[in-house]
């Protein structure tokens, strides 16, 4: 027993959570439940280490990588791990719509557990076996998690804004089209819109990382018109894909030289804008530039604010339809 008034204190919190808790297990449980849930962890990422070996056997052999580039199929398996997470997320919260926010979200953090175990586990292998590195299954583990729960969050609430099947899952595949593709589909289609003249000064005591892109510099000399592409204008728009994300975190672990991890790490660089590209652009020295936001971070951010808009659309259009059905009075 407890001296506490009803409704104060770390009691309500606790008994809050207990059944927040309570209700996500339950939505959880049916899956865990499923022999389907199980084929579809599996089958998610048997797909991304098969598409990752095949997307470089085919630039290997056509000349586009250097032979012996083998950890870019243990990099390009943790993007397209992160791409199956964000696909199995939707498709089960579209399956299990109901509950509160809180409960929802829980429960989707608890089917991601249960995909990050065995991806892990694939991805530590496959990183062994090619060298690639090995601290990538950890930040793999936390994103492919964050996605299942917030994608979940992106079907139930899809699901919850119509009755009927149908739409809904028109909605869910809409979107998913647009996070998954259609985000750098019309990030790269702008692009060249972001093409435009700037002033730049002469760099001096340049410093360069080893592949070749310009790390430090200091300013000299007077300005000069030069052509810039502001890419940071657009690429936020590719920040929600949830490849490119995982894929931009990996493009930091791995080796500077490595023509995989450079790619990848593009996205940073492009979010960056022009002064990574264009040394003292405006004559302002890489001292003087302001640090670098996460690309990781700014997609995260972007993808949990449109899960709220999905969830919180569905839950009112939910409200509206039960309102509606009860009549006046």
């Amino acid at each position: 027993m407890t001296d506490r008034k009803p409704g104060t204190g770390p009691p309500l919190a606790s008994g809050n959570f207990s059944v927040t808790a309570g209700e996500a297990w339950r939505n959880t449980r049916e899956s865990f439940t499923s022999w389907w849930f199980w084929l579809a962890c599996a089958l998610g990422i048997a797909l991304a280490w098969g598409i990752a070996a095949a997307l470089v056997a085919w630039a290997e052999s056509s000349g586009g990588f250097e032979a012996g580039v083998a950890n870019a199929v243990h990099l390009l398996m943790a993007a397209f791990l992160a791409l199956s997470a964000a696909v199995l997320g939707a498709v089960w919260g579209f399956r299990h719509p109901n509950g509160s926010v809180p409960s929802l979200l829980l429960a989707g953090a608890m089917r991601g557990v249960a995909l990050a175990v065995p991806a892990c586990a694939v991805l530590m292998v496959v990183g062994f076996n090619v060298g690639g590195p090995i601290a990538l299954a950890g930040a793999a583990v936390v994103v492919i998690v964050l996605e299942v729960a917030l994608f979940g969050l992106i079907g139930a609430g899809s699901r919850r804004c119509f009755a009927k099947v149908m739409p809904a899952g028109v909605l869910a595949v809409v979107l998913m089209a647009f996070l998954c593709i259609g985000n750098v589909a019309v990030t790269v289609l702008l692009l060249p819109a972001t093409t435009g003249t700037g002033q730049a000064s002469v760099p001096v005591n340049v410093e360069r990382d080893d592949s070749g892109r310009i790390t430090a510099y200091e300013c000299v000399g007077n300005l000069r018109p030069v052509e810039v592409a502001h890419t940071d204008r657009v690429a936020w728009l590719a920040t929600t894909n949830p490849a490119l994300l995982l894929g931009s975190v990996g493009g930091e672990l791995a080796p500077t030289d490595n023509p995989i991890g450079w790619m990848l790490s593009g996205l940073q660089w492009a979010a960056d804008g022009p002064s990574r590209e264009v040394p003292c652009l405006s004559g302002e020295s890489s001292d003087g530039l302001a640090p670098s936001m996460p690309v990781a971070l700014t997609g995260l951010v972007l993808q949990a604010a449109l899960a709220a808009l999905a969830i919180m659309s569905g839950r009112w259009l939910a409200d509206r339809r039960a309102a509606a059905s009860s009549g006046p009075g």
